[in-house]
C-alpha cells in the first residue's frame, strides 16, 4: 500500500466527501490534518463536487494523482483498499458526488498523463450527521500522519 501512494515528482492528494454524512467525511478530515513539507506535494479538497476541480489539477500538471475518498467494498470498516478507476462506479459511495468520479478522472488522468491512484475507505455509517467512526477516524489520522510525514 505504501509504494501506491508514495510520491512521484509532482504529487497531488485529492480528497473527497461529505462531512455532513459521518463517514463519507473521511476525505475532508484527512485534508484538514495535511501539512505538506514537499513543493512537490499539493493536496487539494473536492467536497462532493470534484468536478469543479478537475481544471485546477489538470493545470497543475501532476505525475501522480492519489484519490481519498470514502467507500463500501464490504470490507472492515476503516479498511484501505485501492481501487480500480474502472471498479469507481460500483464501489464508491456515489451518493454524495454529482457526477460520476469515473468520468472526472479519467479526463483528469488522460489530459495530464498521471499516474492515478484510488483509495477507498470503508465505511460503516452513512447516516446525516457529523463526525467518523472511530475505525474510519483512526484510518483518516494515519493517512495523515503518513502524507505529512514524506519529506
Amino acid at each position: 500500500m505504501a509504494r501506491a501512494l508514495a510520491p512521484r515528482g509532482r504529487t497531488l492528494v485529492i480528497t473527497l466527501g461529505s462531512e455532513l454524512r459521518a463517514d463519507d467525511g473521511v476525505g475532508p478530515s484527512v485534508f484538514s490534518r495535511l501539512k505538506p513539507r514537499r513543493p512537490d506535494l499539493r493536496v487539494m479538497d473536492a467536497g462532493t463536487v470534484p468536478e469543479n476541480i478537475a481544471q485546477t489539477a489538470i493545470d497543475w500538471k501532476p505525475d501522480k494523482i492519489v484519490l481519498i475518498d470514502a467507500a463500501n467494498f464490504g470490507g472492515a470498516a476503516g479498511e484501505l483498499r485501492i481501487i480500480p478507476l474502472e471498479a469507481i462506479n460500483r464501489q464508491t459511495v456515489l451518493s454524495t458526488h454529482s457526477f460520476p468520479l469515473s468520468v472526472t478522472f479519467s479526463i483528469v488522468k488522460e489530459d495530464t498523463g498521471a499516474e492515478l491512484v484510488i483509495l477507498g475507505v470503508q465505511v460503516k455509517n452513512l447516516d446525516y450527521k457529523e463526525g467518523l467512526s472511530p475505525e474510519v477516524e483512526e484510518t483518516a489520522s494515519k493517512l495523515a500522519q503518513y502524507f505529512n510525514n514524506i519529506d
